[in-house]
C-alpha cells in the first residue's frame, strides 16, 4: 500500500532545480489537504529538507471586503482571494527571500486578523495548500503540484463530521465561528452542514476545484476511511 513517504519521494524526484521550491496541494474542502501537506512536510524533513506548510486561506480577502462585493457566502471561490498577494508570496519564496510575511487567517473568527502576520523563514520547500492552490493562474508558478482526491460522498461526510465536531467544541466554550450553530441540536447541525455543502462547497468543487486535478503532477487518491488508496503521477 502506498504511503505519505511515497508521495514525498515523488515530490523530491520532481524538484530538480535548486531550492527553494513551492509545491501546491489542492483538492476539495475537507478532503484532507492540510493533513496530507503536513505529513509530506514531515517526510521531507526526514530527508533533510526544511519544509513548511502555508494555507491559501492567508490570502483570502477580509470579510469586510467580501461583504462589500456581496461575496461573503462565496468564501473559498476563486474571486474571494487576493491573487496579487498569492503570486507575490510565491515569487518571494522562489527568489530566495529568507523571510516572507503573510497575513494571519483565523478559523475561529472566520476572517483575516487585521495587523497580524506570520513570517515564513528559510524554507527549502513551501507546501501551499488550499482549494485554489492548483488554479490555472497559480499552477504555472509552482515547482510541482499534488491533488488530493476522494469520492464526493465521502468528502461531504467528512465535512459534515468536522462541522458537527467544531460545533460541539463551540458548545464547550471554544471561541469559534461555529458558536453560531451551538444552540442547534446535532441533527439540525448536520442539516446545516449538508446545506452548506450543497449551496457552497459542492458547487465550488464542481465549478472550480475538480478541474484543477488536470494541473496536478501527483494525484493522491483517498479511501472512505481517509487512508491513501493510490498515488499516481500524471503529465
Amino acid at each position: 500500500m502506498e504511503t505519505i513517504a511515497d508521495v514525498a519521494g515523488l515530490v523530491v524526484r520532481r524538484l530538480t532545480s535548486p531550492p527553494p521550491h513551492v509545491v501546491g496541494v489542492g483538492g476539495a474542502v475537507a478532503v484532507g489537504k492540510s493533513t496530507i501537506a503536513e505529513a509530506v512536510a514531515a517526510s521531507l524533513g526526514d530527508r533533510g529538507r526544511r519544509a513548511v506548510v502555508v494555507a491559501t486561506d492567508a490570502f483570502l480577502l477580509p470579510n469586510a471586503v467580501l461583504a462589500e462585493r456581496d461575496a461573503l457566502y462565496r468564501k473559498g471561490f476563486p474571486e474571494t482571494y487576493d491573487w496579487d498577494a498569492v503570486a507575490a508570496f510565491v515569487e518571494a519564496v522562489k527568489s530566495g527571500q529568507r523571510s516572507v510575511r503573510i497575513p494571519n487567517y483565523s478559523h475561529a473568527v472566520y476572517d483575516i486578523l487585521a495587523g497580524q502576520w506570520t513570517e515564513v523563514h528559510d524554507a527549502d520547500v513551501v507546501l501551499l495548500e488550499g482549494v485554489v492552490a492548483l488554479q490555472d493562474r497559480l499552477a504555472p508558478l509552482l515547482d510541482t503540484t499534488i491533488y488530493v482526491d476522494a469520492d464526493e460522498a465521502d468528502v461531504k461526510r467528512w465535512f459534515t463530521e468536522r462541522f458537527v465536531r467544531l460545533t460541539q467544541e463551540a458548545r464547550a466554550g471554544a471561541d469559534s465561528f461555529y458558536t453560531l450553530f451551538a444552540s442547534m441540536s446535532d441533527s439540525e447541525v448536520r442539516e446545516a452542514a449538508g446545506g452548506t455543502w450543497d449551496a457552497i462547497n459542492g458547487p465550488n468543487l464542481h465549478e472550480h476545484i475538480a478541474a484543477t486535478r488536470a494541473n496536478a503532477r501527483i494525484v493522491v487518491q483517498k479511501r472512505a476511511d481517509h487512508e491513501i488508496a493510490a498515488v499516481r503521477e500524471q503529465d
